[in-house]
């Protein structure tokens, strides 16, 4: 599925991201938001050829658990190449810039790395398996100006 410019990717049970080939993204739960559910999510990727600077921009909320979990931290990869981390403490939105080069009209993937990801059941909050990382409410790729 081609993505364009400036249009939101959304998530939840009837997000637009679940045609997109996903692993590590639970699509279960009614809302606009999704869980990553393993230390690596990713899904497909296929912007047109950029003719001008181009960002991302992710809006989510980070799975915290108070003194063990105090910040989820986020690696973000496209087409096999690093686009940037941040650290989330709360709900936010990051804006990370993207090389024009890294951008093909092929398909990619585009992964995020949590490597704080961890089950509730590790915690002993709840019987849920899931390593959760980061609830994402959506995903835009932006070109400047």
């Amino acid at each position: 599925m081609a993505i364009s410019y400036n249009v939101p990717i959304t998530f939840g049970r009837n997000g637009t991201a679940k045609g997109l080939n996903c692993t590590g993204i639970d699509f279960s739960e009614d809302g606009a938001q999704s869980w990553t559910s393993a230390a690596v999510a990713e899904m497909d990727i296929q912007l047109p050829p950029a003719r001008q600077d181009v960002f991302v921009q992710i809006e989510a909320s980070p799975f915290l658990v108070p003194e063990l979990v105090p910040v989820q931290q986020v690696f973000v990869f496209l087409g096999g190449l690093f686009v940037g981390f941040y650290m989330l403490r709360g709900h936010d939105v990051k804006t990370l810039p993207i090389a024009r080069n890294v951008i093909a009209a092929r398909p990619g993937r585009m992964c995020f790395v949590l490597p704080n990801a961890t089950s509730p059941s590790a915690s002993y909050l709840s019987e849920d398996m899931r390593e959760l990382g980061i609830y994402l409410n959506a995903i835009v790729f932006k070109t400047a100006g």
